[in-house]
């Protein structure tokens, strides 16, 4: 029982947000995608649908981000958060690995560390992505 316990707690707390951060290429793949679906929407071109729900026809975690990240760069906090809580987190992550692509590699190397303890002492990363289920969870039943 103890084993499965430590296996659980070595799991949880392993850092991941971090690790993205680690990879250049792998961030900036993911804050080019993100920042270009963003900007596609805030002009008002269509960027594209989830993938999840036009398979499946029920909506995935992260739907409606975009929408919420939107209304919230435009100021409207109420109208973000009642269409998706995550959207400050999400906002808050992509800014952080805007800030690690573009700084000096000694800050990048020590930003990262910083973050890497945080995860890897409070499980920050596992947290955010266990609300973020339950979150999708009550979406879905309400």
């Amino acid at each position: 029982m103890n084993s499965a316990f430590n296996r659980f707690n070595q799991i949880w707390y392993t850092p991941a947000f971090s690790s993205l951060l680690e990879n250049r290429r792998e961030g900036l793949i993911v804050v080019g995608a993100g920042a270009l679906h963003l900007g596609l929407n805030l002009v008002g071109l269509p960027g594209w649908r989830c993938p999840i729900l036009a398979a499946t026809g029920i909506p995935c975690p992260g739907c409606g981000l975009t929408r919420a990240s939107m209304q919230l760069i435009r100021g409207d906090f109420a109208g973000s958060f009642h269409t998706h809580a995550f959207a400050p987190v999400f906002l808050f992550a992509m800014l952080l690995m805007i800030v690690a692509l573009v700084l000096p590699e000694a800050q990048r190397t020590n930003l990262i560390a910083k973050i890497s303890r945080q995860e890897a002492r409070y499980g920050i990363t596992a947290w955010v992505l266990f609300f973020l289920m339950l979150y999708w969870a009550f979406r879905l039943i309400a």
